[in-house]
C-alpha cells in the first residue's frame, strides 16, 4: 500500500464548512437559494478562499465561478474539480458545499507544499445546480457542456423575475451565455466530491464510495379526467371518480419499483385534486410521476408499463388518463478508469470503499458529455439530505478531500 505524498488539512476543511454553513442558515434550514443575497454572500466567501490559495478567478457568462492555477506544461488541458454552493429551501450544509470546499482544500494543500501540477487546475462552482429558483436544474453545468434548452433562456422565477436579471446579479450575462460552453479536449478530466445523499455508505460503515453512474430521470405529468358530481346523491356505480382512479395509479407506480422491479425507484410526488371539496366526487386530478434508474432502458420500460396500467385503470374507473413527459434526463455511467481512480485513492488513504450508483443528479452528469468524469462519495448520516438534519462527520469530510487530492495527483501523472 502506498501513502499519499501530500495530506489535506482536516481541521481547516471543517472550519470552512462551518463558516459557509452559517451563510444562509435559518431555524428551518439552509436558504442559500441560487441568485439570492445568501447565495451571493456564499460565493464571495468561497472566492476569498480561492484567492488565498493563489488561484486566478473569473466568472463566466453562465455565472459559474472558475478558479485556475497554471500547470508546468502549458500544452495540457486542465483537470477540473467542482460542485455547487446553492441549496434547496430548508436544505443542509453539506450537499454541494463539501465538493466545493474539498476542492479548495486540495488547492490550498498544493499551494502550501509548493506543488505544481503538470496540468492546469480548475476549481468550478456551478451556478443553480438545485434548480429550485427557476425549476431549471444544473443550469451552470449544462451551459458549460452546451446542453441548454430553449426553456432555459425564458425562465422566470416564482417572484416573476427573469433569468437574465438573476444572472446579472452574480456576474453572468444571458445574452452571452453560449460563450460559457466548453468543448471536448478543453478539460482532461472532472472530479466531484459529494455526500452520498442515501444510506448505503452510512449503514455499511464504509468511508468512501466509487460512483458507478448517475441516475437517469424521467418525469411525467399525468392528468385524470372524470366527472365532478354530488357526493351524497351520486350512486357508487354511476361515478366517474378521478381521485379513485388516481389512487390506483399511485399504487401501480409504486409496484413498478417494488413488486415488478422494473426501475430502481418510482415516485408520485405531487397531486392536485379538483374541485377538492369533501362533498364532491373529484372530477379532475393532476399528478407528477418520476422514475429514476442508472439504466435508461429500465426507465423506458417503466414508462411503457405506466401507460399500459393507466389505460387499464381508466377503463375500469370510467375516466380518461393522459400522460405527457416533461423531462427525460438519461443516465450517465462513470468510466471504469475514473472508478478505478477512486479505488486507488481509497487504497492510498488506507480506506475501504464501496461501488454504488448515485440516485441523485449532479453537475458531473453534464460535464461528462465533454470530458471523463469521476465522483467520490462520503457517508451522510442516516442517508439524510436536502434537510436541516443533513450531516456528515468531520472525519468523513476529511477522508473525501484526501481521496479527491489523491485522485487529482494520479490523474495528473497519467493523463
Amino acid at each position: 500500500m502506498t501513502t499519499a505524498t501530500l495530506n489535506t488539512n482536516a481541521g481547516r476543511l471543517n472550519r470552512t464548512l462551518a463558516d459557509l454553513g452559517r451563510i444562509g442558515e435559518t431555524p428551518q434550514g439552509m436558504m442559500r437559494l441560487a441568485y439570492s443575497p445568501y447565495d451571493i454572500q456564499g460565493r464571495e466567501y468561497v472566492m476569498g478562499l480561492m484567492r488565498q490559495a493563489g488561484l486566478e478567478l473569473r466568472i463566466d457568462s453562465a455565472g459559474n465561478i472558475i478558479a485556475r492555477k497554471p500547470g508546468s506544461d502549458p500544452g495540457l488541458p486542465a483537470i477540473a474539480l467542482g460542485s455547487h454552493t446553492d441549496t434547496v429551501p430548508n436544505g443542509g450544509k453539506y450537499d454541494g458545499a463539501l465538493g466545493v470546499l474539498g476542492a479548495v482544500e486540495v488547492a490550498q494543500t498544493l499551494a502550501e507544499n509548493a506543488h505544481t501540477l503538470r496540468h492546469p487546475l480548475e476549481l468550478i462552482v456551478f451556478t443553480n445546480e438545485e434548480g429550485t429558483r427557476f425549476h431549471r436544474w444544473l443550469l451552470g453545468s449544462r451551459a458549460m457542456a452546451g446542453l441548454l434548452e430553449p426553456e432555459d433562456y425564458d425562465a422566470v422565477d416564482d417572484e416573476g423575475v427573469g433569468i437574465a436579471q438573476r444572472l446579472s446579479d452574480i456576474g453572468g450575462d444571458l445574452s452571452r451565455i453560449d460563450q460559457a460552453r466548453r468543448y471536448p479536449g478543453e478539460l482532461a478530466a472532472y472530479f466531484e466530491l459529494h455526500i452520498e445523499q442515501g444510506p448505503t455508505l452510512h449503514q455499511s460503515g464504509t468511508p468512501l464510495g466509487a460512483v458507478t453512474g448517475i441516475t437517469g430521470r424521467f418525469v411525467f405529468k399525468v392528468e385524470v379526467q372524470g366527472m365532478a358530481n354530488h357526493a351524497g346523491t351520486t350512486p357508487m356505480p354511476n361515478r366517474h371518480d378521478a381521485l379513485a382512479a388516481a389512487s390506483h395509479l399511485v399504487l401501480a407506480t409504486q409496484r413498478l419499483a417494488t413488486v415488478d422491479e422494473i426501475c430502481r425507484v418510482a415516485t408520485v410526488g405531487n397531486m392536485q385534486v379538483t374541485p377538492n371539496a369533501v362533498n364532491v366526487v373529484p372530477g379532475e386530478v393532476a399528478l407528477g410521476v418520476e422514475f429514476r434508474d442508472v439504466d435508461t432502458n429500465s426507465l423506458s420500460a417503466a414508462e411503457a408499463t405506466l401507460r399500459r396500467s393507466a389505460a387499464e385503470i381508466a377503463d375500469a374507473n370510467r375516466v380518461s388518463i393522459s400522460i405527457s413527459q416533461v423531462e427525460a434526463a438519461r443516465s450517465v455511467p462513470m468510466p471504469a478508469r475514473m472508478q478505478n481512480l477512486v479505488a486507488e485513492a481509497a487504497d492510498q488513504a488506507g480506506l475501504e470503499y464501496h461501488s454504488l450508483p448515485s440516485g441523485a443528479g449532479h453537475d458531473a452528469q453534464s460535464i461528462a458529455s465533454i470530458t471523463e468524469a469521476g465522483m467520490v462519495f462520503v457517508p451522510s448520516v442516516d442517508g439524510i439530505s436536502h434537510s436541516p438534519n443533513e450531516f456528515t462527520l468531520p472525519a468523513d469530510c476529511a477522508n473525501g478531500a484526501q481521496a479527491l487530492l489523491n485522485m487529482l495527483l494520479m490523474a495528473d501523472s497519467r493523463l
